[in-house]
C-alpha cells in the first residue's frame, strides 16, 4: 500500500457492469471479473478524485487484500494528482442481454455457398439508428458487440459508424471475411476494434465454398490485421470439403498466433440448400467440434437454454434471437429493452423444459442450438449434432 497520498482509478479499458450480480470487465482482454458489492462500491468510487487513504478506511481493513488483488491485476492504478474519470455501472435486465450481433448490412462481396442468409442484397442500417441501438446496448449492460453482415465492410458509411464506437465502453469485435482488409483498412480498424475475426473454411477447399482466390485474400487480410497490433481470431465451418484439412489448419492458426479458433457447422438454410453436397450428417460433422482452441462461445448461465445472452438485429433493425431466426422477430432495436424482454419470453426456455432434460449431459450442452434442433424435431428436441459429439444416442 502506497505510503503517500494518491488518487486510485479504475484502469482504462475496465468497465463495471450489474449483471445477475457485480462485475468489472476488461474489454481489452475479453476478461470478467465477479465482484462482491463491497468490492463493487469500492470501485465505483475510483474516479481519480476520492484520495487512496479514505476509501481505504471507508472500506476497512479485511478489503486490503483485495485492493491489492486489483492493483497487481491492472484493474486500477494510483495517479499522483486528482483527476476526474467517469465510471459507468450499467445495470443490466436478467437474464443480462451480455453480447449483440449487429448485422450492419445484408451486402456481401463473395457469394458462399454456405451462407445462411442467402443471396446479398442492398439493405444498410442508418447511421442514426446504428447508434441508438449500440447505446441501448451499452446501457443494458453490454459487454461485446459483434459487427457483422454480410460482410460489414461493404456498409457504405461503414467508417462513420465506427466513428460512434470509441465514446462506448465495450468490447468491439468485427466479423469479417477479410478479402476487403489492405494495409488502409487494417490502421482504420485499429482505431476501433478490439478484435477482428476472420473465417477461413479450410486451406484448399476454402475456395471451392468461397470462391476463387477467396483464401489468399482473407490470409493477407490476416497478415494486414496482425501487422497493425489488431487480435486476430478465425471462425471455421465444417464441411465435406474440408474434413482432411483439420490438422493443417491447427498448425496454421496456432503458428500464426491467432487469439482464438472457433469451429462450427452449417445449417441447410439459405445458399446451403443449393449446395448440399457440401453438406455432412452430424454424427460425422460432430467429430471436427474437438478442434479449435481458445475463447468459447458466447455460453449461456444459470439454467437456461442457448441464448440466455444474446440477441440479433439485423440491418432493418429488427431484433431475433438470432441470424437463424430472423425471419421471426421479436420486435425492433428502437426498442431494445422491449425486445430483449419479449425475447426472453418467447425465445428462452428452461433446460428442463427440453425434450431431452433428463440427459447427464444436459447442462453442459444445454440442448444445443434451438435452431437446429427446430430443424430436425422441434424447439425443444435436442440437436443431434451436440447429442453426437457428445456420444449420446438415447434422445436421438
Amino acid at each position: 500500500m502506497p505510503s503517500v497520498e494518491f488518487f486510485p482509478v479504475l484502469a482504462s479499458g475496465f468497465v463495471l457492469r450489474r449483471l445477475e450480480s457485480p462485475y468489472v470487465y476488461n474489454t481489452a482482454e475479453d476478461q470478467l471479473y465477479e465482484l462482491d458489492e463491497e468490492a463493487f462500491s469500492f470501485l465505483k468510487r475510483c474516479n481519480g478524485i476520492a484520495p487512496f487513504s479514505k476509501l481505504v478506511l471507508d472500506a476497512g481493513e479485511d478489503s486490503r487484500e483485495s485492493i491489492e488483488y486489483m492493483l497487481n491485476e491492472g484493474i486500477i492504478y494510483l495517479q499522483e494528482a486528482a483527476g476526474r474519470r467517469r465510471i459507468k455501472a450499467a445495470r443490466s435486465p436478467v437474464p443480462s442481454l451480455r453480447y449483440l450481433l449487429l448485422n450492419i448490412t445484408n451486402r456481401c462481396n463473395l457469394k458462399c455457398r454456405h451462407c445462411y442468409l442467402g443471396e446479398s442484397g442492398n439493405k444498410e442500417i442508418g447511421a442514426g439508428s446504428f447508434e441508438r441501438t449500440v447505446l441501448q446496448f451499452e446501457d443494458m449492460g453490454g459487454l461485446k458487440l459483434l459487427i457483422s453482415g454480410g460482410e460489414p465492410l461493404m456498409h457504405s458509411k461503414f467508417w462513420e459508424l465506427m466513428d460512434v464506437l470509441p465514446s462506448c465502453e465495450m468490447r468491439v469485435v468485427v466479423l469479417s471475411n477479410g478479402t476487403l482488409i489492405g494495409e488502409d483498412e487494417a490502421k482504420k480498424l485499429a482505431r476501433y476494434a478490439d478484435e477482428v475475426q476472420i473465417s477461413i473454411d479450410g486451406i484448399r477447399s476454402h475456395d471451392l465454398l468461397r470462391g476463387k482466390g477467396s483464401y489468399d485474400r482473407a490470409m493477407r487480410g490476416i497478415s494486414a490485421l496482425q501487422d497493425c497490433g489488431i487480435p486476430v481470431s478465425i471462425a471455421t465451418m465444417v464441411h465435406r470439403y474440408n474434413t482432411g484439412e483439420f490438422p493443417g489448419m491447427q498448425e496454421l492458426f496456432s503458428d500464426l498466433g491467432v487469439l482464438s479458433w472457433s469451429v462450427g457447422v452449417p445449417c441447410a438454410v439459405g445458399n446451403m440448400r443449393a449446395n448440399m453436397d457440401f453438406t455432412l450428417p452430424p454424427e460425422e460433422a460432430a467429430s471436427f467440434l474437438g478442434y479449435g482452441f481458445g475463447a468459447g462461445a458466447h455460453e449461456s448461465t444459470g439454467d437456461y437454454t442457448c441464448g440466455s445472452h444474446m440477441c440479433s438485429v439485423s440491418p432493418d433493425g429488427a431484433v431475433s434471437k438470432c441470424g437463424f431466426f430472423e425471419d421471426e422477430p421479436v420486435g425492433s432495436a428502437n426498442d431494445l429493452r422491449a425486445a430483449w424482454t419479449k425475447l426472453c419470453r418467447d425465445y428462452l426456455w428452461d433446460i428442463g423444459e427440453l425434450e431431452c432434460h433428463g440427459c447427464e449431459v444436459v447442462h453442459e450442452c444445454r440442448g444445443g442450438c434451438r435452431f437446429r434442433a427446430k430443424q430436425y424435431g422441434g424447439m425443444l428436441a435436442p440437436d443431434p449434432l451436440l447429442c453426437h459429439a457428445n456420444g449420446v444416442t438415447s434422445f436421438l
